[in-house]
């Protein structure tokens, strides 16, 4: 296949996916009533606006901070998407639809922030993975975990998880002393992924420090899991008693 050729067909996969997402982040009834408004004289879709995808967006939003950990998925997916269209915009003479529109939707996601949502706390954290695989600076460390810390404050699940392991590997960000085992084990008390797998491995890390001694809510949790059959926490708790 020609490059020129390849180009095009990546673009068009693009788009494709990118709508795929906004039909299933959408309901039905929804995704009809603005086909049909928005169609042109020949009765073809319009292109996509920038106030369609906000809505979208902010209905994910929503739907996440009640809980809804499909929304937060499709919300991230979608998110993800419009950063890998613009990717490929920048590469290719094609309008640039979707970098015109990730500003204004960048703003939104602030303001989303800034107004309380923890979904938006945790993505205004995440979204520099996302900015730095489509060759953006390393993030400031700083800021990332400021939008973690308000997020988890919360009790968003997924933004405890990120806080823990972000203080796990950068503990001068902790307000405490051992902190990111705080953040783990409210995350895996959640049952958020493999936030348990992560507090192994921070007490792991943790027990090398001086003066440690683990909290006891969290030394409980590793006496179940020993209990429970894990190894990992069998020798963990082996010698957190000898230390202690």
């Amino acid at each position: 296949m020609p490059i020129t050729s390849r180009k095009k067909h990546r673009r068009g996969r693009g788009w494709i996916l990118l709508l795929s997402l906004l039909l299933l982040a959408m309901p039905p009834h929804t995704v009809i009533a603005q086909s049909d408004a928005t169609a042109g004289e020949n009765g073809a879709p319009a292109q996509l606006t920038i106030e369609d995808l906000r809505k979208v967006l902010d209905r994910l939003v929503t739907a996440s901070d009640g809980g809804d950990r499909k929304a937060l998925a499709r919300f991230g997916r979608l998110y993800q998407s419009l950063y890998q269209q613009a990717y490929l915009e920048a590469s290719s003479n094609v309008p640039k639809t979707a970098t015109a529109m990730i500003p204004e939707l960048d703003r939104w996601l602030a303001e989303k922030a800034t107004g309380g949502s923890a979904t938006a706390q945790f993505w205004m954290g995440e979204r520099t993975k996302v900015l730095q695989r489509f060759g953006a600076k390393p993030a400031d460390l700083a800021e990332v975990t400021t939008w973690y810390r308000k997020s988890a404050e919360q009790g968003f699940a997924p933004a405890q998880d990120s806080l823990g392991q972000v203080l796990g590997f950068f503990p001068q960000y902790a307000r405490e002393p051992f902190e990111a085992e705080k953040w783990l084990f409210q995350a895996a008390r959640q049952g958020e992924g493999a936030a348990g797998e992560r507090l192994l491995e921070a007490i792991a890390i943790d027990m090398q420090r001086a003066n440690y001694k683990p909290d006891a809510e969290i030394l409980a949790w590793l006496k179940q899991q020993a209990g429970s059959g894990s190894e990992k926490a069998k020798e963990l708790l082996d010698k957190v008693t000898v230390q202690n």
